[in-house]
């Protein structure tokens, strides 16, 4: 029993649907790591994301496109991002209170909608909510592992991957880059320089309402074809975690939030074992606690190596 569950853990289709999980965490954390490194102290992410899933479902169901279902969740994640900055930028509101007000009202807010829209509680299924097609390459299809862990995802998986790099690249390798970073280092110090430190945490606060909301949508819009009440299920404080392990650095917090998202599919892929649903279901977050664990245990024993140094 116990070999067959590390084969399984293992094997090409438990690291196949880690790579198609790993999709709203990439997309998620990376916006979330410009938000990060400009320090605008939100913390809401799960409210962005629960929020774009359900503007993606009810964008494509309106629409029976899904790019219009994650346009409108992009939109609603921008919407709330404006109203974020005005608040806490402008009204000089405490980012951590409106960041709590946030999360604990999305659930609320969502489904709100839901019984307003649809009329239901719960969760809704309709076919009129069109999801992404899978993609297949044929050239993939001759390598059986290859084939297992590539094909057939739908194209935002992909975009997910190479969103990872291109955040590398602007954040390290463009001025645009610099100045946001020096924005999260000095802010003083970025303003004496002339850099507006106000209109770069904006730019950022939207890069990640876009993103996060775009990474909402990737839920009812993967073939799902549904909406349901807390439908995220944890996954943007999932982002969050990932970004502040990651200290807001795309390759770092891309590892982190591949991690997690292999652990989410090794509670799908162990089910089948008989395992306890509880036990399966807190798996994630078990690793969160000991990633910070670890991370933490880093930080304790650097600062122990540097007091004894100095005595």
């Amino acid at each position: 029993m116990f070999w067959e569950v590390i084969k399984t853990c293992l094997s090409p289709v438990t690291f196949a649907a880690a790579i198609r999980l790993s999709c709203p965490l990439l997309i998620g954390s990376m916006g979330g790591c410009f938000n990060e490194k400009t320090s605008t102290g939100n913390l809401s992410y799960e409210c962005f994301m629960l929020t774009g899933a359900f503007f993606g479902a009810y964008g494509s169901y309106l629409s029976g496109s899904p790019l219009f279902g994650s346009f409108m969740a992009m939109a609603s994640g921008a919407a709330l991002a404006a109203l974020y900055g005005l608040l806490v930028f402008h009204f000089n509101c405490r980012a951590m209170i409106v960041s709590i007000a946030y999360n604990n009202a999305a659930w609320a807010f969502t489904t709100l909608l839901l019984t307003t829209v649809w009329g239901v509680r719960g969760n809704f299924t309709d076919p009129s909510i069109v999801g992404y097609r899978p993609l297949g390459w044929e050239a993939l299809k001759k390598i059986p592992l290859l084939d297992t862990l590539f094909n057939n995802n739908i194209g935002m998986v992909y975009f997910a991957y190479f969103y990872v790099f291109l955040a590398f690249i602007v954040m390290y390798k463009t001025p645009f880059g610099l100045r946001l970073r020096g924005v999260g280092i000095n802010p003083a110090a970025a303003e004496t320089a002339g850099i507006s430190v106000r209109k770069y945490r904006w730019i950022c606060l939207f890069i990640m309402g876009l993103s996060m909301g775009l990474a909402g949508s990737y839920m009812p819009l993967s073939g799902l074809s549904m909406f349901t009440e807390n439908m995220t299920r944890g996954r943007g404080f999932l982002c969050l975690t990932a970004i502040l392990v990651g200290k807001g650095d795309p390759w770092k917090t891309a590892l982190v939030a591949a991690l997690f998202a292999y652990t989410s599919s090794m509670t799908l892929v162990l089910s089948s074992y008989g395992l306890p649903t509880q036990i399966m279901n807190m798996t994630p977050y078990v690793v969160v606690l000991i990633v910070l664990l670890m991370t933490g245990w880093r930080r304790f024993k650097g600062n122990a190596d540097i007091s004894g140094d100095t005595v």
